[in-house]
């Protein structure tokens, strides 16, 4: 059976708020809040915190140490260069990927895309507001083969497509068998955004936080909270 690998795709160095994944919202920092929620999808097999090389990524480690998950440094702008070589010991698998400013990510609409993935015959699927524009923003991801991921490797040489991983994927759609599940009703809200750019994202994050939202809270009951504070 294929495992399924997640890759959290994670760095300090944010412009708009730098070492934001320390930033605590709530008890957990963000990158803490994601990898916990992580932990929950027991169809998930391997949880890797993929990186930079750049000296001040260096923290994420320690982190991904304490929370019993794997740890990948790589190259900070090819990113896509950074998947490949985090699998690179791994001869075949799906690779769930994840991006870490997403703090609320929710376990149940991963396990809906692992297991949407597995049956049908789709070369990538996603839940996420930029692909499909009825879904809040935040609780989503992406997910594809090891081997298409090596693919797009030798494919993609602009180093924009590079950098965004697989942008590449929906850019040459004819080319490829792609699919964007759609929102469940109580996640049709697409003016709702859950991920941290900037610090109003994350005062507004924090505000959802103080009400008792926690590890196992859901994306229904995160959306509930948000619609009364917008």
């Amino acid at each position: 059976m294929k495992k399924n690998i997640a890759i959290i795709q994670a760095r300090m160095n944010s412009s708009r708020l730098p070492g934001k994944m320390f930033i605590k919202i709530g008890k957990y920092s963000i990158i803490e809040w994601v990898i916990k929620r992580l932990k929950k999808v027991k169809s998930i097999d391997r949880i890797i915190l993929a990186t930079s090389k750049k000296k001040i990524d260096k923290k994420l480690k320690i982190i991904s140490k304490k929370l019993n998950i794997d740890y990948f440094a790589g190259s900070e702008k090819d990113v896509l260069g950074r998947f490949v070589a985090t699998v690179k010991d791994t001869k075949d698998g799906n690779i769930i990927r994840i991006c870490a400013d997403n703090p609320f990510i929710d376990p149940t609409e991963i396990k809906k895309l692992i297991t949407f993935y597995k049956k049908k015959k789709y070369d990538y699927v996603c839940n996420r507001q930029v692909f499909s524009k009825v879904y809040t923003d935040g609780f989503g991801a992406e997910i594809l083969s090891i081997n298409l991921l090596r693919k797009l490797d030798k494919l993609v040489k602009n180093k924009d497509l590079r950098e965004h991983v697989t942008l590449y994927l929906w850019k040459n759609k004819k080319k490829f068998k792609i699919h964007s599940l759609k929102s469940s009703k109580f996640l049709a809200y697409p003016l709702l955004k859950f991920d941290v750019d900037t610090k109003k994202d994350l005062n507004f994050l924090k505000k959802i936080a103080r009400y008792k939202v926690g590890i196992n809270t859901s994306a229904k009951n995160i959306v509930k909270i948000a619609k009364k504070l917008d």
